[in-house]
């Protein structure tokens, strides 16, 4: 274990950009070798979904929603499948609900239920693929008995193939398929809230047993091609990142869940084979590394001591779900009311969904450089998600921080001024430069805990950190275009930079995302086609 955390940390500091010099990625964009963004298995049974979504249900869905074939097609249809298609000079290439760094969609995501109406079988493991809205059935689970699950709840994995983003990203991909994966955790949980199912992180399970449970780890046999050794021969591993467990009757019973007997399934693997995703992949073994290195052992109530509350999402709400989009540019001129300020950093907070979520107390606040937010002072702030950090933080900062909470700022809002001024150019330089970061109404820099938890939890902690920060990223995504405005998520800054400005030192408080919002410009030569012809 003290090895593995020192190897985590040394890829941390590792990846790190730097003004003078950049984390080390492919010396050029090889569009040759790009990845196909679809898995898809040949010879799995295809199970068709209707494209349903919540805007078809006119007057609302009333909760708990019953499980059945077309619900999941609606929670599907509305988390991780097409939301759209974009046309430039000739090009067209597809968006998904769920975002993802670079639009290259690292995450994949699995089904395991029983018997549900509406979709003829045995209990199984099916794989959903987006590009069809269809589920591929892998594998059957021999007696229903044997899935041990509550009545009504199934299953949802996500996993991850890092070649799809280190072929733009380099050895840096890891901390990017987190924080993907952190989306896609936040936008299948959102989607579950709006049928009035509820979810929990089934995170007990160790990586192995997560990886047999979704057949990643079956071995080859006789005239049969697996995944894994296909995966493996191309270079094009698929490594399990987590279990969601589902509720259809909208109580999260996690006492009811227990992975000893699912680690124990009894599966039978169809003889399937995996497309091919890319002819040739660039070996980045530091991402090989890190991910052995954090990988997570089996373990039993490991976040007994905290326990997190969320509420029914409002309908109109979840009418957008479809609608997010990435900005590309930000218009550099319109403010925000401070109320939409606010429900947009009170959407990140942990008794909200999605961060409502995650079985832990919050790791991550955000430092938010304020451009543009009418009835507030330009400056830089700070929101800490965990009241209980207050001291802790203001000790490691710079000490001529101010420390002090805006008028009109809502109880429960622990929303903190640091320093007054103009931060627009400090937001752009800290952010790669990128003037995204400086052109919205703010910009945020989400501030994690870094060494407490790993030493608390063990090195594996480290991806769960990233997904986090997804998951906020997430809140700020769907409150920003509800409130009228958009936002996009930014991997690329200079964590160092941003520490020096605050004070910060060591490796208690890292920088891991950054994130900005305000109004975008729209690109008159991009033309906007169906998500499916």
């Amino acid at each position: 274990m003290p090895e593995a955390f020192d190897q985590v940390i040394a890829y941390h500091l590792r990846t790190k950009h730097q003004p003078h010099a950049m984390a080390r990625g492919p010396a050029r964009m090889d569009w040759a070798r790009q990845p196909n963004p679809f898995r898809s298995y040949e010879g799995a049974p295809h199970i068709n979904l209707e494209r349903l979504g919540f805007i078809d249900a006119a007057d609302g869905i009333s909760g708990p929603s019953a499980l059945t074939v077309k619900n999941l097609a609606r929670l599907f249809f509305e988390s991780l499948a097409l939301s759209g298609q974009k046309s430039l000079a000739g090009s067209k290439w597809h968006l998904r609900v769920n975002p993802s760094s670079g639009n290259l969609h690292p995450t994949e995501g699995y089904l395991i239920a029983g018997p549900v109406e509406g979709l003829e079988g045995s209990p199984g493991v099916y794989h959903y693929a987006p590009k069809d809205h269809a589920l591929e059935l892998l594998a059957n689970v021999e007696g229903c008995q044997s899935l041990c699950l509550p009545r009504g709840t199934f299953l949802i994995g996500l996993t991850s193939i890092y070649g799809r983003s280190s072929w733009k990203y380099g050895e840096r991909a890891y901390r990017y398929c987190m924080i993907d994966l952190g989306h896609a955790l936040a936008a299948v949980t959102v989607a579950a809230r709006c049928l009035g199912w509820a979810a929990a992180l089934w995170d007990d399970l160790g990586t192995d047993d997560l990886a047999r449970l979704l057949g990643l780890g079956t071995r080859p046999t006789k005239g049969m091609a697996t995944r894994e050794s296909s995966l493996e021969s191309n270079s094009e591993k698929e490594l399990p990142d987590v279990l969601l467990a589902i509720f259809s009757d909208g109580k999260a019973h996690r006492e009811a869940l227990d992975c000893a007997d699912l680690s124990r399934l009894n599966l039978q693997t169809l003889p399937i084979r995996p497309n091919t995703l890319s002819p040739e992949h660039i070996a980045w073994p530091e991402i090989d590394l890190v991910s052995e290195d954090a990988k997570k052992p089996p373990t039993t109530d490991v976040y007994a001591s905290f326990s997190s509350t969320s509420d029914q999402m409002p309908f109109e709400f979840c009418r957008i779900l479809r609608k997010r989009r990435s900005a590309k540019a930000l218009d550099g001129k319109t403010s925000m009311q401070r109320e939409s300020f606010h429900a947009i950093l009170e959407a990140a907070l942990s008794e909200q969904l999605p961060s409502g979520l995650l079985p832990w107390r919050p790791y991550i606040h955000p430092v938010i450089f304020v451009h543009r937010v009418e009835g507030l002072e330009r400056g830089l702030y700070i929101l800490l998600r965990d009241p209980a950090e207050k001291e802790s933080l203001r000790a490691a900062m710079k000490r001529d921080f101010v420390w002090e909470k805006p008028s009109r700022t809502p109880e429960g809002l622990e929303l903190y001024l640091l320093a007054q001024g103009d931060g627009r150019l400090a937001a752009r330089e800290t952010s790669c430069r990128q003037s995204i970061a400086s052109d919205g109404c703010f910009a945020a820099a989400m501030m994690a805990e870094l060494e407490g938890p790993l030493h608390e939890f063990g090195p594996w902690f480290y991806s769960r950190l990233h997904w986090e920060c997804g998951m906020v990223g997430q809140a700020f995504y769907l409150a920003s275009e509800a409130a009228g405005f958009q936002g996009c998520g930014i991997g690329c800054f200079f964590d160092d930079m941003v520490h020096s400005m605050l004070g910060l030192t060591g490796l208690k408080y890292q920088d891991l995302y950054h994130f900005t919002v305000g109004r975008a410009e729209i690109d008159p030569r991009l033309i906007d086609l169906p998500a499916y012809d």
